[in-house]
């Protein structure tokens, strides 16, 4: 569903399914797409740094199914060594 908002509302050309690295398009950049679901325990989402993107798209639905959504810069995401980390959707104010 995180998807398919980030392709109406942003204009992201998706890749085609099950394709490695990112989820879409946006001009040059490659779009990581997350969605937090009114279902999910938290507002936090994991994010490979292992994958090709430059921009992240987090997709929130709340509990009345209105859908928001924050992009951001990958160079914006905290710094790390490992492979996951924990991105929550309060850090992300725009």
């Amino acid at each position: 569903m995180g998807e398919l908002f980030g392709a109406i509302t942003y204009g992201i050309k998706l890749h085609r399914p099950y394709a490695q690295g990112s989820d879409g398009r946006l001009g040059n950049d490659f779009v990581e797409i997350k969605t937090i679901s009114p279902f999910k325990g938290s507002d936090e989402v994991t994010i490979r740094l292992d994958r090709n993107f430059s921009k992240l798209l987090i997709v929130k639905i709340d509990e009345d199914f209105e859908v928001s959504g924050r992009m951001i810069d990958r160079k914006a995401l905290p710094r790390s060594t490992e492979k996951f980390i924990r991105v929550s959707w309060e850090s992300l104010d725009t």
